[in-house]
C-alpha cells in the first residue's frame, strides 16, 4: 500500500513538472519553424537565438546606413551577363569590359535594388547569395529565401529594360533567356590558377583557398540548380566560355571582340 502510495506521489509531480515546462515546447517549436522560414535550419534550437536574432535586425536598422542604388539608363545594345567560377576573377572582367563599351555595370547593385524595390532586408539577400549552408538545397526552397530570389530576378529584368550593360552573377543568363541582344559568358580558370588569386586577394593560406573555391562553387552551382534546373558552368548554356588565366586584361578583351563582333543576338 505504501509503494502505491508514493507511485501515486511521484506520478503528480511528474505531471506538474510537465505541465512546468510544457510552454518551452511550444516556444521551442515556435522557434524550429521561426529559424526554418528564415533559412537558418540549424538554428531551430532555442529561444535565446531568436531574441538574438531580432536585436541583431534591429542593430541593422538603427545603426547601418542603407546604401541605395539607382538602375541608369543606357544606350540601346547588347546585354552581357557573366557567370563565373570563383577565383577566376569574372566580376573585375566584367568591370572592365563594362568600361570599354561604355556602359553600366551591375553586381553588388544587385542586393541594394532587389531589397529597396521589395521591402527586404539586404543583408538577407546577401547571404542567399553567399551562404555556406550544409543544408543549401533545402534553405533555398523556403518561402521567404524564394522571395528574394525573385525579388532578385525581378530587379535584373528592370535593369535590362533600361538598355545595355553588364550584370554578373544571380543566374541573370538564365532570367534574360527570352530577350533579344544577351550574350551569355561563363568565366573559368585552373583550380591552381584560381587558389593563387585568392591567396592573394584575401590572404588566404592555400588550404582555406581550395576550401574557398569549393564552397563558392558548389553554392553557385546549387543556386543555378535551384532558378533554372540547369546545370552551373554547361557550355551549351552559355555564347562564349573562356579561360581568364590568360589574365583578366585579355580576357576582357576578347570579350569586347565578341561583342562588336555579335551585336545582334537572337
Amino acid at each position: 500500500m505504501r509503494n502505491q502510495y508514493l507511485d501515486i506521489i511521484f506520478a503528480v509531480l511528474t505531471f506538474r513538472i510537465f505541465l512546468l515546462f510544457i510552454t518551452f515546447t511550444c516556444t521551442i517549436k515556435m522557434t524550429s519553424i521561426f529559424f526554418q522560414s528564415v533559412g537558418e535550419p540549424l538554428k531551430a534550437a532555442s529561444t535565446i537565438l531568436v531574441i538574438s536574432f531580432f536585436r541583431k535586425l534591429d542593430k541593422v536598422e538603427n545603426v547601418k546606413t542603407i546604401e541605395k542604388s539607382t538602375i541608369r539608363s543606357s544606350k540601346e545594345g547588347i546585354i552581357i551577363t557573366i557567370a563565373r567560377q570563383h577565383g577566376s576573377q569574372g566580376k573585375y572582367i566584367g568591370k572592365l569590359v563594362a568600361d570599354k563599351l561604355g556602359i553600366p555595370y551591375y553586381y553588388k547593385e544587385l542586393t541594394a535594388l532587389a531589397a529597396q524595390e521589395n521591402g527586404l532586408d539586404r543583408e538577407f539577400i546577401d547571404k542567399i547569395n553567399r551562404d555556406k549552408n550544409i543544408l543549401r538545397e533545402l534553405y533555398l526552397t523556403t518561402a521567404p529565401v524564394k522571395y528574394a530570389i525573385e525579388a532578385q530576378e525581378k530587379a535584373i529584368n528592370m535593369i535590362a529594360d533600361k538598355g545595355a550593360c553588364v550584370i554578373v552573377g544571380r543566374a541573370a543568363d538564365y532570367v534574360l533567356r527570352n530577350r533579344k541582344n544577351v550574350i551569355k559568358i561563363f568565366i573559368y580558370a585552373p583550380e591552381e590558377y584560381r587558389i593563387q588569386r585568392i591567396m592573394e586577394m584575401y590572404l588566404d593560406n592555400e588550404h582555406q583557398a581550395r576550401k574557398n573555391i569549393e564552397n563558392s562553387d558548389k553554392n553557385r552551382a546549387s543556386y543555378y540548380k535551384m532558378v533554372s534546373g540547369r546545370n552551373w558552368g554547361e557550355t551549351k548554356n552559355y555564347n562564349l566560355c573562356i579561360d581568364a588565366s590568360i589574365r583578366k586584361g585579355k580576357t576582357a578583351e576578347i570579350i569586347y571582340e565578341y561583342v562588336n563582333k555579335n551585336e545582334t543576338i537572337g
